[in-house]
Order: C-alpha cells, then sequence, then structure tokens
C-alpha cells in the first residue's frame, strides 16, 4: 500500500496543482502505421486530427523519426512528418489554426519536463516580431497506444507563412559534425571551421554553381566578422549580416541560456542576394535550466561571451549598445510578465486537462534525471515542482539580464 502511495503522488499532485478553469481537453492525434517507423526514408501511414468534435485532418502522411542525440537514447520518440495526397504528393493543409503546409513535426519533448520549453521560447520570438514556428500541445495516440503529450509544430522551411525571404531564398543549419553525417553533405566556414547544411532548398536542388554562391556569400560573412576592421558599418560584418534580426536572435539565446546556440540547430536564411539573417530559433529542449554542463548549468552568467561568432559581436559596442536598447525596449513592453503568464497558462491547461497526468503515467520520469537534467531533478517529483523551477529560473535569469545586459 505504501508503494502503491509513493507511485502516485506525483499524479496526485499534478491535480492539486492544476487550475480548474484551464481544463480544457488537448486536440488529439492519432498515427496509424503498419510498420516500425524507421530513421529514413518515410514511410507511409494515416493521421487524424481533431479537437473537441471538430476533425481537423483525415489522411494519409509520410513519417520518419526525428532528432539527432535524441533519437536513441530515449524511448519517447519525435516524429517528421507530411501531409499526402492518395497517391502520395503533398497535400497542403492547415492544422489545428495554423497556416498550411505540408511538413510538420510531433516533439516528444522527454527530457523537458515542463513539456514547454521549445513552446515558450517561439511564442516569445513572435511575441517580439520575429517568425518562429508555431506550436500546439497535442496527445498523441500510436496505432492504438497512448503516447502522451506532444507539440504539434511547422517544420522550418521557406514559405510566406514561414521563413518568409524573398526569392531566391536559402535556409542553412549550422549544426554539430556527428549530426551532419545522417543529414548530407555540409560545408565548412573558413574561419570557425563549423558544419553548414543546406536546409531549404536542399544541396541536391540546386545547381553546382547556386550552391557555390551561397558557400562564398556565408564565408564572406564570416571573414568579415573575424576581419580587422569587422566594426566598420561598411566593411564589416553589417555588410553582411542584419543588424536587427541578430540583435534579436542573440538576445533570445542569451535570454534563454540555450545550450546548442552557436553549436547545432543554429538557423540562418537570406533572401535573394541580400544579407543573412540569424534565426529562426529551434531546438530550446536543454535551456531555461534543464542543463548540467557548461555555461548553460548555472542562471547567471552570459551563455555565448565565449561561443562563435557571438563572442565575436561582443566584442563591438555598437552591437552591445543595441542590444542593451532592445532589452529595455523589450522589458518596458512587459517581457517579463509575457513569460510568467505563458508558463502558467500552458501548465494550467496541461495539468487540469488531465494531459500531463497521463503522460507521466505512460513516461515516468518524474524525479529522474534525463540527460542532461540538472542534479536538482531529483527532488522535483511533481510536475508542479517542474514548472515552479521554470518559473523560479526564468525570474532570476531576467534579473540577472537587467543588471548586465550592457556588459555583455
Amino acid at each position: 500500500m505504501i508503494r502503491a502511495l509513493a507511485l502516485i503522488a506525483p499524479l496526485l499532485a499534478v491535480a492539486a496543482w492544476a487550475q480548474p478553469a484551464a481544463a480544457r481537453a488537448l486536440p488529439k492525434v492519432s498515427l496509424s502505421v503498419p510498420r516500425d517507423i524507421p530513421n529514413e526514408p518515410k514511410v507511409g501511414g494515416r493521421m487524424t486530427v481533431r479537437e473537441g468534435k471538430q476533425l481537423h485532418y483525415r489522411g494519409r502522411i509520410g513519417i520518419e523519426q526525428r532528432g539527432q542525440s535524441s533519437r536513441h537514447p530515449f524511448p519517447k520518440k519525435s516524429w517528421s512528418l507530411e501531409t499526402r495526397t492518395a497517391r502520395d504528393g503533398n497535400r497542403t493543409v492547415p492544422l489545428l489554426g495554423m497556416p498550411k503546409g505540408n511538413d510538420w513535426v510531433l516533439y516528444a519533448a522527454y527530457n523537458d519536463k515542463t513539456l514547454m520549453r521549445n513552446v515558450i521560447a517561439y511564442e516569445t520570438a513572435r511575441w517580439i516580431g520575429r517568425y518562429a514556428s508555431r506550436t500546439r500541445f497535442v496527445e498523441l495516440t500510436l496505432n492504438g497506444h497512448s503516447e502522451g503529450v506532444y507539440v504539434l509544430m511547422e517544420r522550418l522551411k521557406l514559405d510566406g507563412d514561414r521563413v518568409d525571404v524573398a526569392k531566391p531564398g536559402n535556409l542553412l543549419e549550422w549544426t554539430f559534425d556527428f549530426q551532419a553525417r545522417t543529414k548530407g553533405k555540409p560545408f565548412r566556414l573558413p574561419r570557425t571551421k563549423r558544419t553548414i547544411l543546406f536546409e531549404d532548398p536542399e544541396r541536391g536542388d540546386l545547381s553546382p554553381r547556386r550552391r557555390a554562391a551561397v558557400r562564398n556569400s556565408l564565408a564572406a560573412a564570416e571573414r568579415a566578422l573575424y576581419g580587422r576592421r569587422f566594426r566598420d558599418p561598411a566593411r564589416g560584418w553589417r555588410a553582411h549580416l542584419d543588424e536587427a534580426t541578430a540583435v534579436d536572435f542573440v538576445l533570445l539565446n542569451e535570454l534563454f541560456k540555450n545550450q546548442d546556440a552557436f553549436r547545432g540547430s543554429t538557423y540562418l536564411s537570406r533572401g535573394g542576394d541580400g544579407r543573412w539573417r540569424l534565426g529562426p530559433l529551434w531546438d530550446f529542449d536543454i535551456s531555461m535550466g534543464n542543463s548540467d554542463y557548461g555555461e548553460a548549468a548555472v542562471v547567471q552568467g552570459s551563455m555565448l561571451a565565449r561561443r562563435q561568432w557571438a563572442s565575436r559581436l561582443y566584442r563591438d559596442p555598437r552591437f552591445v549598445r543595441a542590444l542593451a536598447a532592445r532589452w529595455r525596449e523589450l522589458r518596458r513592453k512587459g517581457l517579463a510578465g509575457q513569460l510568467q503568464r505563458r508558463v502558467r497558462a500552458h501548465a494550467g491547461r496541461l495539468a487540469a486537462s488531465g494531459a500531463a497526468g497521463r503522460n507521466f503515467r505512460r513516461w515516468p520520469v518524474l524525479g529522474q534525471r534525463i540527460r542532461p537534467n540538472p542534479a536538482s531533478a531529483v527532488s522535483r517529483t511533481t510536475y508542479g515542482s517542474e514548472v515552479a523551477a521554470l518559473r523560479s529560473w526564468l525570474r532570476v535569469r531576467v534579473a540577472w539580464l537587467d543588471r548586465n545586459v550592457a556588459r555583455l
């Protein structure tokens, strides 16, 4: 009896913490796939998406596993999927109020036990006026088995409703070497030697001349950033990189202490022959206090001061002044309150609807360290305590930036 109570205590705490007003049920996504889902290529299946009595989608999909560092060790898998016609062509549809598209992600949020760090980061980016993937919390069923809470989100791609740049545009991913091996043939930046992948269009869809033009353009940007005259407005990095988007990208990664920033899952886009833009944001599962190593392990201090590219930008006083001015502007507009309200609202609905409880019955990870959770994760045995830790971390981080943003 004592053992049974110990097992259900975390789930009872979820219900006790929840706010009844937030009890509206999450949308339901049901997948039917006749075989194991591989890393690649996509296999055919069917999907149904419902919200209450409203049917949002019923039809064919192609689906594969997604993620690199999370794919193999985590039993709760994330999926990439595309909506398809009866003849397996692209089927462009709106899902759950998001603009039409045919490429989607079902993100698992296994090591993030608040289930919401990606959602909070992307919502904040959109709140300050930058595109980031739109998201919806859903409950997922795979071949009749409940898989808990997932986040349905837009896959990053060039599109008027997603990464909107002038044609012919390019979307690139700055990634880790080990990830690039399974994603396609990369190229390297000339100074930092970082690995870059063609995301959209993919490498094979570009002519050799166009590929060379993209490589040369980004190489010129890096050489300017690391050149002797890098602060010069006409000859330095500003001739190649858009300053306003760089300010927002750096500021959000610094605010949330994103472990992957300027290492992996870092995107750059360019429209026509214009300047490169940093962003959109992507992959914030090990941010906001959810990492036990490096600069992200503590709430104080700079996340990016020793990161390639960002450290160079921080050596430009004009950039730091722009960063500090942008921070003060966002604080006046209510950034801190927005963060707290969004966390509270999402957590309230996930808990009161019962979705969080069902998720942690399926995946009993509360009170465990799931790589790379901090040591304090073992003391957080309820969903409410995970959310409280996130809210506390955000309060402390905002206060630290208030004191130190002008000195980054």
